[in-house]
C-alpha cells in the first residue's frame, strides 16, 4: 500500500539510519535500501545524503518529509472518521507531556475519557518542553502539554491553565510559615531548579533577569521526584507548582508558599496542537474532554 512507502521513508528519516529503520520495520535493510532507491528514481530526486554515520536528509528530502506527515495525518484521520462514521469507536491519540502534569493531569483525564469510549487507546510520552514542541511540529503526536507556551506561529494553545509556581519546602524549614516570598529572598536560601530543559527554569531566569537577583542552585536537576525529594528532606527549597506536589501537600511532606514575583505567579499550562492540522476524530474528541475540564472548577 502507498502509505507502507510513506511509512518506511519517514522511518528512515526519524532513525537516520536503514539498519535502524529495517530492524524497526520489521524488513531487511537490503530491501530498504532498494525501495529508497526506486523511490528516489520516481522522483527524479535524492531524498538523502549518504554519509558515513547515517542517511541525512536533503533539501527536496525534508520538503518530501513534510508532504509524508501531511498525507500519514490525512490517512488516520480519514480513518477515524470512517470508524467514527460507522460508530466503531475506535482510534488513537499520541500525547507529549512535560513531568509535572502528566500524572495528575493527563493520566486521570485519559482515564475518564475511556470510561466512555473504551476501545480509544493512548500513547503518552514524558519528555522535554523542547521535545514537546518539536513532537506536535513535526506531527509525531496529536496533542502536547507544556508549561508557558512561547510564540510560534505553527502551535495553537487550544487550553491555558493558570498554575502558579511556589516555594516548595520542607514543613520545618524556617520559611515554612510565611504568608510569601520573593525572588530576592529566596536567593539567600539553599535552592533546587529545575534544569533548563524545564519551561519552568526559563520562566525562572527570566524573573531573575528582571529582578536583578542572582540564582546560584544548591541542585540543578531533570527529575521533578528528585526536586521534590530534595525539599521533603529538608535540603532546601525549590519552585514548583501546586500540581506537581499535590500528594505531598495533602500527605503533609511538603508546604508551598506563594511568590510575589509577577512572572512566576503568572505561569500556567498550554494544551497546544499543530496549528494547521486537522486532528483525527478520537484526538479531536480528547481534546474537547481536556477543554472541559479545564473549563470546571477547582
Amino acid at each position: 500500500m502507498l502509505n507502507t512507502s510513506l511509512l518506511r521513508f519517514q522511518e528512515v528519516a526519524l532513525t537516520g539510519s536503514i539498519r535502524a529503520a529495517a530492524d524497526r520495520l520489521f524488513v531487511t535493510p537490503s530491501a530498504l535500501s532498494r525501495e529508497l532507491h526506486k523511490l528516489e528514481q520516481d522522483l527524479g530526486v535524492e531524498l538523502f545524503e549518504r554519509r558515513a554515520r547515517g542517511m541525512v536528509l536533503t533539501a527536496a528530502g525534508k520538503i518530501y518529509l513534510n508532504h509524508v506527515r501531511d498525507v500519514l495525518n490525512g490517512i488516520e484521520r480519514m480513518r477515524s472518521e470512517l470508524d467514527a462514521l460507522q460508530n466503531l469507536l475506535r482510534g488513537h491519540v499520541s500525547l507529549l507531556s512535560v513531568e509535572g502534569y502528566a500524572s495528575d493531569f493527563l493520566a486521570p483525564a485519559i482515564a475518564q475519557f475511556q470510561d466512555n469510549y473504551p476501545n480509544i487507546s493512548f500513547s503518552l510520552h514524558v519528555t522535554a518542553a523542547s521535545a514537546v514542541v518539536a513532537g506536535i511540529v513535526n506531527g509525531e503526536a496529536d496533542v502536547g502539554l507544556v508549561f508557558s507556551l512561547q510564540p510560534n506561529e505553527d502551535l495553537r494553545s487550544v487550553l491555558h491553565l493558570h498554575v502558579p509556581l511556589l516555594a516548595v519546602m520542607a514543613p520545618g524549614h524556617p520559611l515554612a510559615r510565611r504568608k510569601s516570598l520573593s525572588l530576592a529572598q529566596l536567593a539567600q536560601q539553599r535552592l533546587a531548579l529545575p534544569d533548563t530543559s524545564f519551561g519552568v527554569r526559563r520562566l525562572i531566569d527570566l524573573q531573575s533577569h528582571i529582578s536583578k537577583v542572582h540564582l546560584t542552585p544548591a541542585l540543578e536537576a531533570n527529575s521533578l521526584a528528585v526536586l521534590r525529594g530534595f525539599a521533603r528532606n529538608g535540603g532546601g527549597i525549590t519552585l514548583l507548582s501546586q500540581m506537581s506536589i499535590r500528594h505531598e501537600l495533602a500527605a503533609g511532606q511538603l508546604v508551598a508558599v506563594p511568590l510575589d514575583d509577577t512572572l512566576l505567579v503568572q505561569g500556567g499550562i498550554d494544551v497546544c496542537v499543530l496549528a494547521r492540522r486537522k486532528l483525527p476524530v478520537a484526538a479531536s474528541a480528547f481534546l474537547e474532554h481536556l477543554v472541559r475540564i479545564g473549563q470546571l472548577p477547582n
